[in-house]
C-alpha cells in the first residue's frame, strides 16, 4: 500500500504529517521531577541510566517489535527483530512493511490496517497470520499483532501510530501442511480401496500389477534404447573405420609421390595447403570415432555392463611407461614440458589398469590441449591416508569457477577455453568420472592463481 492509499485508511480524517511528530528512536519521558532533583548531576545521571536500560531492553527484546506511520512506512525496529528478518535496523528504516510480505498477502495486510482505522476509536489487538517475503531470514510464516496508537481531538485522531508485534509461526505451520498432506493422502488410498477388510488386499493386488506392467514397460523401452544405440553406433562407426584406414594409406601413397611426410613434421605454419587439409581431415575424423566410443562406454558404465578386470601394478614403472608412451604418440601435437613425480616406497595397487590409464591419457591431452606452449605440465602419485592419490597439474591456465561444477557434464565444453581451437567430443571427463566411480574412487578439481589441478583418489583396499 502507498501513500496515496491513506485517505482511504482515514476516510474524512484529516491528514497529518506523523514522520515530524514521531521519533523514529524508542524514548522513556520520566515524571516531571522538581526543580532542584533536575539541577542535580545525580539525578540526570539515573535517568540517563534508565533510559539506556529501557532501549537495551527494547532493542534486544526476543521478538519482533515496530511501529508504522499510517501508510505502512517503518519508524522504528528493534535491532533483534531487524537480525531475524536477515536485516539491520537501518536498511529497514523508511521502508514499506508490505515490500516484507509475500506478494500473495501484500493487499490482505492493507486490507486488515484499513478495517482496524475504521474500527476506531474501538481499536483493539488484532492476531493475523501472514508470509513472509525476506529472502535473507528463516522465518516463512508470522502471527502478527497490531494495536493502532492515536490520540482523539474533536472528531479527529491526532497522530495515529501503528504498533506491530510479529511472532514466527513456521514450524507450526510446516507440521500443520505436513498434517494436512498425511492425512490427504490417507483419503486417497482409503477412498481408492474404500478400505474394507474384504478388499484392501485386493486393492494391493491391483498395485502391484500396475507396478510391474511399469517395471515390464521400462525394461522394454531400456532394451529398444540399447538396441538403437548399438545398431546407429554400428552403423557409423563402420564407415569411419573405413574413412579412417583409406585416409592412412593416402598419407602413404602422397608420402611416396611427394615426400608428404616430411610436410607433416614441420610446424604448422610452414606446412603445404595440402599437408594441412590432410591433418584436418585426419584429425576430425580421429575426434568422430572417439566421439562414439567414449559415447558407447558411457552407456555400458550406466547399465552396469562393462567388466572389472584387476591388475596389480607397481605404479612408479606403470605410470613411467604410459608417459612415455604419451609422449611419443603426440610428440609433434603438444608444446608442453610434462613431469613426473612419484612418492619413494608406494604400495602395490590393485587396480583395472585399462581405465586408470585411459584416465590419465584423457587428462594428460586435456592439459597439453589448453596449456600455453612450454607450460609445465605435472603428473603426481603420492599416499594420502589409505588411498593412493594421482594429480594432473597444469600451469598456464585455469577453469572459471562457475564452469567447476559443470566441467563433467556430457556434451559440455568450456566456452572460449580452447585456444588452438581443437576442438573435443565433449564426453571425455564426463567418461573419466563414469570410469573413477566404476573403480570406487573420487575425482575432484581445483582451479586458480593461473594453474589446474585434477585430484584421483583410489583406495588401496
Amino acid at each position: 500500500m502507498s501513500r496515496n492509499q491513506q485517505s482511504i485508511w482515514y476516510h474524512n480524517h484529516q491528514q497529518q504529517d506523523i514522520l515530524s511528530a514521531i521519533p523514529k528512536r524508542l524514548e522513556i519521558v520520566p515524571e516531571r521531577a522538581t526543580d532542584s532533583e533536575l539541577c542535580t548531576i545525580e539525578t540526570l545521571r539515573n535517568t540517563q541510566e534508565e533510559l539506556q536500560w529501557y532501549r537495551r531492553l527494547y532493542e534486544n527484546i526476543p521478538s519482533i517489535y515496530f511501529s508504522l506511520d499510517t501508510t505502512g512506512i517503518i519508524l522504528s525496529v528493534n535491532h533483534f527483530g531487524a537480525n531475524c528478518l536477515g536485516y539491520t535496523s537501518e536498511q529497514l528504516l523508511n521502508k514499506s512493511i508490505f515490500n516484507f510480505f509475500d506478494q500473495s498477502d501484500q493487499q490482505k495486510l492493507s486490507d486488515a490496517f484499513i478495517d482496524l482505522f475504521n474500527a476506531l476509536p474501538n481499536s483493539k489487538v488484532t492476531n493475523w497470520e501472514f508470509r513472509l517475503n525476506c529472502p535473507a531470514s528463516k522465518i516463512v510464516w508470522v502471527r502478527i499483532m497490531v494495536r493502532i496508537l492515536s490520540v482523539e481531538e474533536g472528531n479527529h485522531y491526532k497522530n495515529p501510530l501503528i504498533l506491530m508485534v510479529c511472532e514466527d509461526i513456521t514450524a507450526h505451520k510446516q507440521t500443520e501442511d505436513a498434517l494436512r498432506e498425511s492425512e490427504q493422502s490417507f483419503n486417497w488410498i482409503t477412498k481408492t480401496a474404500d478400505i474394507k477388510e474384504d478388499n484392501f488386499p485386493d486393492a494391493l493386488k491391483q498395485i502391484q500389477e500396475v507396478a510391474r506392467s511399469q517395471l515390464q514397460e521400462m525394461d522394454s523401452l531400456n532394451r529398444l534404447k540399447d538396441e538403437f544405440i548399438s545398431t546407429v553406433s554400428h552403423e557409423l562407426r563402420t564407415p569411419l573405420t573405413n574413412m579412417k584406414m583409406a585416409i592412412q594409406m593416402l598419407g602413404i601413397a602422397l608420402d611416396q609421390e611427394q615426400n608428404f611426410l616430411s610436410q607433416m613434421a614441420k610446424p604448422q605454419a610452414e606446412r603445404s595447403k595440402a599437408s594441412r587439409y590432410f591433418k584436418i581431415l585426419d584429425n576430425e575424423c580421429e575426434r568422430e570415432i572417439n566421439l562414439i566410443n567414449n559415447f558407447l562406454d558411457l552407456q555400458r558404465l550406466d547399465a552396469g555392463a562393462k567388466p572389472w578386470v584387476l591388475e596389480t601394478i607397481q605404479v612408479q614403472e606403470w605410470l613411467w611407461r604410459m608417459l612415455e608412451m604419451f609422449k611419443a604418440q603426440n610428440r609433434n601435437s603438444h608444446q608442453q614440458n610434462i613431469h613426473l613425480q612419484v612418492a619413494p616406497n608406494l604400495p602395490l595397487l590393485a587396480c583395472d589398469a585399462f581405465s586408470l590409464e585411459r584416465i590419465l591419457i584423457e587428462l594428460l591431452t586435456n592439459a597439453c590441449k589448453f596449456s600455453p606452449p612450454n607450460a609445465e605440465i605435472t603428473v603426481i602419485a603420492q599416499l594420502k591416508s589409505q588411498n593412493i592419490q594421482f594429480q594432473v597439474i597444469n600451469s598456464g591456465v585455469e577453469i572459471p569457477a562457475v564452469e567447476l561444477v559443470r566441467i563433467f557434464g556430457k556434451f559440455y565444453r568450456i566456452p572460449s577455453n580452447d585456444p588452438l581451437k581443437q576442438g573435443g567430443t565433449g564426453l571425455g571427463l564426463a567418461l573419466v568420472q563414469k570410469l573413477i566411480k566404476h573403480m570406487g574412487g573420487t575425482i575432484e578439481v581445483e582451479s586458480g592463481s593461473n594453474r589446474t589441478c585434477f585430484i584421483i583418489q583410489l583406495a588401496l583396499n
